[in-house]
């Protein structure tokens, strides 16, 4: 009986320890990887660049101010950007498209869809590539973020800034 009571003990004394170091080693390597990862982030790229998100590469072609306007949107933002790109499915699973970007004003905030001609929504098969055209109301021009990823992803997106303006007040 006592020598039981002596290898519980151990067991139990070893398995705390095991468990504290782990836990230490852990989280000096996640503050590592975090700050190495932080700056990787901060890269933006502009029109023309082509980059990959995953297997996916997404090349921006244009961002441009438009005055097309749907008379069924729900929103009447001051303002329409229509985004035009290209995506390549490196993958080995379709891919949706046209739900892939997220895009951002000058205030930092998430800018909504608007649905504007051409708008696409669908899927492109694996191997293959598409062109993609999308709209997003936007109140404020100035520099906007774009961010590409697939809809279901843990990949970091492709991130771009473009400096957007009304050619019509220049």
């Amino acid at each position: 009986m006592k020598a039981s009571k002596i290898i519980i003990t151990s067991t139990a004394v070893l398995l705390a320890l095991s468990l504290s170091a782990c836990g230490t080693t852990s989280n000096k390597s996640t503050s590592t990887n975090h700050s190495s990862s932080a700056k990787k982030h901060a890269e933006f790229h502009k029109v023309g660049d082509t980059v990959k998100a995953g297997q996916i590469t997404y090349t921006l072609n244009s961002v441009e101010v438009t005055d097309e306007r749907n008379e069924f949107a729900d929103d009447n933002p001051q303002h329409v950007i229509k985004v035009t790109y290209h995506v390549k499915n490196n993958s080995n699973q379709a891919l949706p498209i046209g739900t892939d970007l997220a895009v951002y004003g000058p205030d930092n905030t998430k800018l909504k869809s608007y649905p504007i001609n051409g708008t696409t929504l669908d899927s492109v098969a694996a191997g293959k590539e598409a062109d993609v055209v999308t709209g997003f109301g936007i109140d404020k021009l100035g520099e906007v973020e774009l961010h590409f990823a697939p809809l279901v992803s843990t990949q970091q997106p492709a991130k771009f800034k473009v400096n957007v303006t009304n050619p019509n007040q220049q």
